[in-house]
């Protein structure tokens, strides 16, 4: 099960990112602690590895809706995993992924992150949380993965969970990516995801605010995985090339 498209290493102990066909996912040495929006085993679990899986062309929007869980399952199948695990499931093409990592001391945090469709486009349906949306759901955009090679508390693992999403929301404003639905500077899309997991290695830490050693780490790797890869949508790519 090891014929990866991708396998990187990340900082610490943190284990692999891998990217086998629609699924990119992390890889853990250790059992892992993690809070997350994910469509499968979100809330609080303990899991080996998190998914970020792409819809496949032959699953229509009403199927992923009508039972998300079974194309997950079943995609997660291509890495040997049948449980243990917590996943995502997005519209984004999962190969134009990006991945930041920075360590301070003993304390690493990996972020990756997904936002650009196979044909090259991104935010569709950005929005501004608090504004009038009427549409129906569909799948994920900017879905995201935090990877702590640290202790963090429980309510320390919610509280980055907000310090990445400032993160996200400040790499979609410096890119000037606005609402479809008013126009303002969004702050997200419509059915963006995170995962957020903890080795449990070293003291526990209490604080992931945005002023926090943990929060700096977050909200850096976050800011920057969030760009590069919304920076990878032809409307960017293309003022650069």
């Amino acid at each position: 099960m090891d014929d990866f498209t991708q396998q990187i290493e990340l900082l610490g102990n943190c284990g692999k990112l891998v990217l086998k066909d629609n699924v990119l996912a992390i890889l853990s040495n250790v059992e892992l602690s993690t809070v997350s929006s994910a469509i499968y085993n979100g809330g609080f679990k303990k899991a080996k590895a998190i998914l970020n899986v792409q819809a496949t062309e032959e699953y229509s929007d009403r199927q992923l809706h009508a039972d998300p869980q079974k194309f997950i399952l079943e995609s997660a199948k291509k890495l040997g995993l049948h449980d243990n695990f917590v996943g995502m499931v997005t519209a984004a093409a999962v190969d134009k992924f990006a991945l930041a990592s920075k360590k301070d001391g003993e304390l690493a945090v990996s972020v990756v992150a997904t936002a650009v469709d196979p044909k090259g486009e991104t935010c569709s349906h950005a929005e501004t949380a608090g504004e009038p949306i009427e549409v129906e759901e569909i799948i994920g955009t900017i879905n995201i993965m935090v990877m702590i090679d640290g202790n963090p508390t429980e309510s320390c693992l919610v509280s980055t969970i907000i310090t990445a999403t400032e993160a996200k929301s400040a790499a979609m404003w410096e890119l000037g990516i606005r609402s479809r639905y008013s126009g303002d500077l969004a702050t997200g899309t419509i059915t963006d995801a995170v995962i957020v997991a903890k080795t449990g290695r070293g003291a526990p830490i209490v604080y992931g605010g945005p002023a926090s050693k943990l929060g700096q780490l977050v909200g850096y790797c976050t800011r920057k995985a969030v760009k590069e890869t919304l920076m990878k949508a032809n409307k960017y790519c293309n003022k650069k090339c």
